[in-house]
């Protein structure tokens, strides 16, 4: 061989080395990437997932996905997001499309877990943590500490012996919601241990609640059987997920706020079955119908019955006892202005609209000023809005007969919740607008073709600073 063709085949041998290293650098590079993304991804999905089944609303939970996909660089962002399914596709760096799915378990309201994972998302857009240390971080937010069971059990009986002062009891029917309380919890636990369905649940555990009530004014230990069955029924009542379902309805997830409204019209329709079935047997006695329901008239007492009842459900959806205080507030709140302005306006829908209009700019506020979920402070802020007391007179004026105290109660609650979603409506849409202004400015970074940022993302690039120089 001669000397140039030696020198030739050298630098071809070299030229071809580093070639094969440079293909085998890409293919890493593709393989780091496709990684990263996938792991991003995965943590996504488990973020919705825990803020879903933890109580938050679609509107915050895709707003996160979205904005921890525009952090990392990823683009053509697409979300689905049902309350039983979450789908999440994106392009990595490479141009190449990966998705992850997700199913989501019932929701089991945590709202200290929620406020965590929360933060999370905040935290995760702002430093961009390595994609392999997202899911330990979550795993490090989701492990929060709960209440021991006995303190729950207390911060329910708390709440329900306020709210049986508040419609009209006395001693004994203190004592009687106190006790049934204890027990309606331990029979629900071992239906739940049963794997029973929640809506046969919530049925069969009214109707034994309801007929042990009738059967205790048979023997006449209580003379206010309706005070203690309207209490009972706010526990089963399913007000927070009409907030929901309201709020999907008005933030462009109509979707799922048709499906949410319609499991709460099932739920209601299975408590109002579970009462039926208890009170017809006792379809003979006069005890029920012919009494008259006297709620508690005095504005001081209703104000700190107010405050510990919405503590008291605090602690049912694992308020930290060091916010427990800001949940009675928003409960004290609710009730002055159910308190004074009646006293202005007749029309219950005005004034139910105010109250819950109220108790969400609360908290909205909080929540804008902690960087928390609103649903940590709205939930408690609620109790007193749920019309209780009108659901049991429209099923008890269809039990007896009287169908003008079943169509004026019946109405009524109608009304009630109409106002509740009004209220809900109007605070909602100003933080919802608020907060998409704001976070368009805080994410000026990504550049949205299409639509801007708001709940419907269909694609997001990165910006392109070369470009604005």
């Amino acid at each position: 061989m001669s000397e140039e063709s030696y020198r030739y085949s050298g630098f071809a041998a070299t030229t071809y080395s580093r070639r094969n290293r440079n293909v085998k650098k890409t293919v890493r590079n593709k393989n780091t990437y496709a990684k990263n993304t996938m792991l991003v991804l995965e943590f996504c999905v488990n973020l919705a997932r825990c803020m879903v089944v933890c109580g938050a609303n679609l509107e915050r939970v895709e707003l996160a996905m979205a904005l921890i996909c525009g952090a990392y660089d990823m683009t053509d962002v697409s979300i689905f997001l049902l309350s039983s399914h979450i789908s999440l596709s994106a392009k990595d760096a490479d141009g190449r499309y990966i998705s992850r799915q997700v199913t989501i378990p019932p929701a089991a309201i945590h709202l200290e877990r929620l406020k965590r994972v929360n933060r999370l998302s905040y935290t995760v857009v702002r430093e961009k943590p390595e994609p392999a240390v997202l899911q330990q971080m979550l795993d490090e937010a989701w492990d929060a500490r709960d209440y021991p069971d006995w303190a729950l059990a207390a911060g329910q009986t708390c709440a329900i012996i306020c709210l049986s002062l508040i419609f009209g009891g006395g001693p004994a029917e203190i004592i009687i919601a106190g006790l049934l309380t204890l027990a309606l919890r331990f029979v629900s636990r071992l239906m739940g241990r049963a794997d029973m369905n929640r809506l046969v649940t919530s049925a069969l555990t009214m109707s034994l609640a309801t007929f042990v009530i009738m059967l205790l004014t048979a023997f006449h230990i209580t003379v206010k059987p309706a005070v203690l069955i309207i209490t009972i029924s706010m526990i089963y009542l399913p007000g927070i997920p009409l907030v929901n379902a309201v709020r999907n309805l008005i933030c462009d997830h109509e979707m799922n706020g048709v499906l949410q409204l319609m499991k709460v019209i099932i739920e209601t329709a299975a408590l109002a079955a579970g009462i039926y079935a208890a009170v017809f047997v006792f379809r003979g006695d006069a005890g029920l119908a012919d009494k008259v329901i006297t709620p508690l008239s005095d504005p001081v007492l209703l104000v700190i019955l107010s405050f510990f009842a919405s503590a008291g459900f605090g602690m049912v959806f694992e308020i930290p006892p060091h916010d427990l205080w800001r949940a009675g507030i928003g409960g004290v709140l609710t009730r002055l202005v159910l308190i004074f302005l009646p006293g202005y306006v007749s029309y219950r829908l005005i004034y139910t609209g105010a109250a819950a209009l109220t108790a969400a700019l609360y908290a909205e506020y909080l929540a804008s000023k902690r960087k928390d979920p609103s649903t940590y402070f709205v939930y408690p802020a609620i109790i007193p809005l749920i019309p209780g007391d009108m659901f049991f007179h429209a099923i008890l004026g269809s039990i007896y007969g009287n169908w003008d105290m079943a169509a004026s109660n019946g109405s009524g609650c109608v009304i009630a919740l109409l106002g509740m979603s009004i209220g809900f409506v109007l605070s909602s849409s100003a933080a919802h607008y608020m907060r998409k202004f704001r976070n368009s400015i805080h994410i000026n970074r990504i550049h949205i073709s299409g639509k801007k940022l708001g709940v419907n993302i269909r694609e997001i690039k990165p910006f392109n600073r070369s470009a604005e120089k």
